[in-house]
């Protein structure tokens, strides 16, 4: 395993990177890195869990300012920003570099291990919820649970450090199955919440809804079997909890269609295509959300 940890640094200043960077900076220094032009030495937001709020204030620096290598650096980007978010800060990565990446969907992983295969690099599969509310706080919604396993290069002991920081983390042999199960519900979930524009638990109320989710998850199952996937539950009735638990939940590719930002469609239905055109399997009703949503965002 590693040496102690002396700085996190976290490429992504969205809801996920800075409820991490709010529970990890209590026990390791936090450095948050942003894009060229951000000129505040610091940023400071209001971070809540429950009935508390704190203050939280973390340096920060952009690829213009660092000056030093990165030790480790957890990577809380979009997927489709993933890779030249790593790419921003490659002058700063040696061999005891260590990343994890913590993206929605399959893809995006796999790229930037083809882009540095010389580099510790793991990948996590969370169940956390974190939402921002406008001016500057941070809610930690829900209590979850994040899978971290290695996909190349040297073991760094992710799990132990967010474990000491109070998060529920594990180590797992194969992350890919663990990114592959979160995928299926991922594309049960999130597309139809832009398509029917309404909060997680407000699906299982739409019989129209419900009735698209179960014709997804029956064929979301069949796409990973004939990939190699296989998994206790059906897609479905695993949806269905994770919807009922987040009900109050507004989707993460909801927020960004309602915010006019790019989605992660390519990373999430858009993976499962491409998958069920490489194994020859059908993936119709998914390919029809596909086009409904690129055409209506």
């Amino acid at each position: 395993m590693s040496s102690p940890v002396d700085t996190v640094h976290i490429l992504g200043a969205g809801s996920i990177g800075l409820m991490l960077a709010a529970h990890l900076s209590r026990v390791v220094p936090v450095t948050l890195i942003r894009r060229p032009g951000m000129t505040t030495p610091e940023l400071r937001f209001r971070f809540r869990e429950g009935n508390n709020e704190t203050i939280v204030t973390l340096p920060q620096q952009t690829t213009e300012t660092l000056d030093a290598a990165i030790e480790r650096v957890i990577v809380c980007t979009k997927a489709q920003d993933a890779l030249a978010a790593v790419e921003s800060v490659a002058d700063y990565l040696t061999e005891g570099s260590g990343l994890l990446l913590m993206q929605n969907g399959m893809g995006s992983q796999e790229a930037i291990v083809d882009r540095f295969p010389g580099l510790s690099i793991h990948a996590a599969s969370s169940t956390e919820g974190a939402y921002r509310e406008p001016p500057d706080t941070v809610v930690h919604a829900g209590r979850g649970i994040t899978r971290i396993g290695g996909l190349t290069g040297k073991a760094f002991d992710w799990t132990a450090l967010f474990q000491t920081a109070g998060l529920d983390a594990e180590q797992v042999e194969q992350i890919e199955w663990h990114l592959g199960n979160k995928l299926r519900i991922n594309c049960l979930i999130n597309p139809l919440t832009v398509l029917y524009d309404c909060r997680n638990g407000e699906l299982l109320a739409i019989p129209a809804a419900l009735e698209q989710m179960r014709r997804l998850g029956t064929e979301a199952d069949a796409v990973l079997a004939a990939a190699g996937f296989t998994f206790s539950e059906p897609a479905f009735d695993v949806a269905r909890q994770v919807a009922r638990a987040t009900a109050n939940n507004r989707s993460s590719m909801l927020q960004d269609a309602s915010a006019g930002r790019a989605l992660e469609l390519d990373y999430m239905t858009g993976y499962l295509l491409a998958l069920a055109e490489r194994c020859g399997v059908s993936a119709e009703e998914h390919r029809a959300v596909y086009q409904q949503i690129t055409k209506q965002v």
